[in-house]
């Protein structure tokens, strides 16, 4: 059977102040292109959904436009959504009864784990696929799940699932989960210990594995992927591609597997360099459009830059000004009297742009005053 995988959408999310709601509805549009483009025998979703527990309205929104859409493009094509760890499974779920009448099967808790859905190809073959919601700690107490961490009832459901599976049927994961040796990003959210990770022998006896949870494209397993966020949601993301996976599976062989790359309608970028350079040199214009982490490699003490930058990079998101961060932010260590005679340069700065001139000597004393009680304070 041919699956398209994706997951990780993350509907809502805004990063530094910005909405990236917009970017998000040009992508899943070009999700929906690639459904319409080839006959696939199914589209699943693994988890996180929505960037909160309690989406905004226009999130939600977005999400019915996408299934209507998504519907209207390919009409027989089934969908299998399930909730992820930043999404509440019954908010998610609300509709899912009626939902399935459409072809559209949304899993939002563990109710129906040994419940699989059931398709049938154009060409006849059987495939079984099984929706496992993201487990929190203790979400299987009710069958007998007494161990704490997230690995042991992840364990408890793959083995509740292998009791219904049908021989010679395809068989289908789509979990949202951390596996074992997989490489995390920085938008994720922590979940913390060991306890957490999953050992990927447990999705042995599953011909693929549709994964959600980790932000890059990745192999967990030989049978097992994930396809990664919808877009980057991390400067730390820039390097890595986006993509839904277009996928071959059939009983009892490894799994074919081709990404097809996802572009934001912005890029993500960082820059670094000196102020003044950033604000004139041609280098810069072809990422006056794009999405920017500003690193200055000086620091520039007086006025506002993020408003200078933003009169050439209308989109720039964040500035690291090597002024505003201390020794955990990446600025050299320096001794006491360095600081002290930086910190006197930095206000004397302040005030010659603020005055137009040197302070007077009653300001100048009252800064000498404040200075040394708190130096006394931190002796």
């Amino acid at each position: 059977m041919r699956i398209l995988h994706t997951s990780d959408w993350h509907l809502g999310k805004v990063l530094f102040e910005r909405s990236l709601l917009g970017d998000q509805r040009q992508v899943l549009d070009r999700i929906v292109e690639i459904a319409a483009s080839e006959p696939y025998d199914l589209l699943v979703v693994a988890g996180d959904v929505f960037d909160r527990c309690i989406p905004p309205e226009e999130a939600v929104v977005e999400l019915g436009r996408w299934l209507t859409t998504i519907r209207d493009a390919a009409p027989a094509l089934p969908v299998v959504i399930i909730a992820g760890n930043h999404d509440s499974g019954a908010r998610l779920a609300w509709s899912s009864g009626l939902l399935a009448r459409a072809g559209v099967h949304v899993r939002g808790d563990v109710g129906d784990l040994e419940v699989p859905v059931r398709i049938r190809t154009p060409e006849g073959e059987f495939a079984e696929v099984w929706p496992l919601p993201f487990l929190w700690p203790g979400a299987l107490s009710h069958a007998g799940e007494e161990a704490p961490g997230q690995a042991s009832a992840f364990a408890a459901a793959i083995a509740a699932i292998r009791t219904r599976q049908t021989p010679g049927h395809t068989q289908v994961l789509v979990a949202h989960c951390f596996t074992a040796g997989s490489t995390p990003s920085d938008s994720e959210r922590v979940l913390v210990g060991q306890a957490a990770h999953v050992d990927p022998a447990l999705l042995e006896g599953f011909d693929y594995a549709a994964l959600g949870h980790l932000h890059r494209t990745q192999q967990a397993a030989p049978n097992a992927w994930y396809s990664g966020s919808l877009m980057p949601y991390a400067f730390s993301e820039v390097d890595a591609p986006k993509a839904i996976l277009s996928v071959e599976a059939r009983a009892g062989r490894r799994p074919e597997v081709v990404p097809h790359r996802l572009q934001p309608p912005r890029a993500m970028r960082v820059l670094t360099g000196e102020l003044e350079d950033l604000l004139v040199s041609p280098v810069y214009e072809p990422f006056r459009d794009d999405y920017l982490l500003v690193v200055l490699t000086r620091p520039f003490r007086v006025g506002q830059p993020m408003a200078l930058l933003r009169s050439r990079f209308p989109h720039v998101m964040h500035l690291l000004n090597p002024v505003e961060t201390g020794p955990a932010g990446g600025v050299p260590n320096r001794d006491r009297t360095g600081a002290r005679e930086d910190l006197e340069a930095d206000f004397l700065d302040f005030e010659r742009h603020l005055r137009g001139g040197p302070p007077p000597d009653e300001v100048l004393r009252a800064f000498h005053r404040i200075r040394s009680g708190l130096q006394e304070g931190t002796r």
